[in-house]
């Protein structure tokens, strides 16, 4: 009798902890509320020079610097630029930077060759034209991925780096929002844009590491560092249930299993890839 009342009070603790978790995945995340106060500066209008924002993740930006200082400087390709923000800290760093996106009213300071570049279509960059590309919150706005680092590994020299980031769709609240609501964290909601703007705004094409990783190999790459913006904190009371499961399936005949185990991938909230072109 002892034994089946402990049982039960677990049973409904467990219920209780599911129910809330159910009720938080409706909560809109840190990156939302980041990108709603750039749409509504968009709407405003842009005005004035040397003002430009951050149009990513929280953290994103630190992080990809932390890996860019310890890189040699030289040209270095940041698309899409966006408004410009980590293109002026890379030139801080000492790079000569090259800033690219497809709307140049975006673009918000002063200097850094700015060309008007579609990352859809072939780069207007020369062979062997950079050391370093950085890609920042861009890869998964596009149609062909393929071609994007196709074009990367074509304008970097042997030994060039590129620094990628994306939405981590291999993290446990991202899995746990597919299985429960059918589609990714950071990818909800597509429905059909009103206008180029909102189309280029869109997260129409989610990428796990295994698919970027192949990319980046298939294209003359291989991986140096994978990292993270940051851990996500929500929901750590799943992992204990989850890991034993994910470690064992993950370990069955994956030669991967060695990456898709850390705790970047698992935890981290945007994936930062930095890769060396080798061939």
């Amino acid at each position: 009798m002892f034994h089946g009342s402990c049982y039960k009070e677990r049973i409904k603790k467990g219920a209780n902890t599911f129910t809330n978790y159910i009720k938080k995945i409706n909560l809109p995340s840190a990156r939302g509320s980041d990108m709603g106060m750039v749409k509504r500066e968009r709407e405003k209008g842009f005005s004035g020079i040397n003002k430009a924002t951050a149009m990513t993740g929280r953290f994103v930006h630190e992080k990809v610097l932390e890996i860019t200082a310890t890189l040699p400087k030289g040209k270095l390709l940041d698309i899409p630029c966006g408004q410009g923000a980590l293109g002026e800290r890379l030139r801080a760093q000492g790079f000569d930077i090259y800033c690219g996106d497809i709307d140049p009213e975006w673009y918000r300071i002063e200097g850094g060759h700015f060309h008007r570049v579609d990352l859809n279509g072939n780069l207007p960059y020369k062979d062997h034209s950079f050391a370093c590309v950085t890609c920042v919150e861009g890869i998964e706005h596009l149609e062909n991925p393929h071609l994007l680092i196709r074009e990367i590994s074509r304008i970097l020299g042997i030994g060039g780096r590129v620094v990628i980031t994306t939405p981590n769709i291999m993290k446990i609240k991202s899995r746990l929002h597919f299985l429960l609501r059918g589609y990714f964290d950071d990818f909800r909601k597509l429905s059909q844009p009103s206008n180029k703007r909102e189309l280029l705004g869109l997260h129409i094409n989610p990428i796990p590491f295994v698919e970027l990783k192949y990319i980046l190999e298939r294209y003359g790459f291989r991986i140096e560092i994978v990292s993270c913006s940051r851990f996500v904190k929500q929901y750590l009371w799943v992992i204990p249930f989850l890991m034993p499961l994910i470690w064992f399936m993950t370990h069955r005949k994956n030669q991967e299993a060695r990456f898709l185990l850390r705790r970047e991938l698992l935890r981290g909230d945007i994936m930062i890839i930095l890769a060396r072109r080798i061939e």
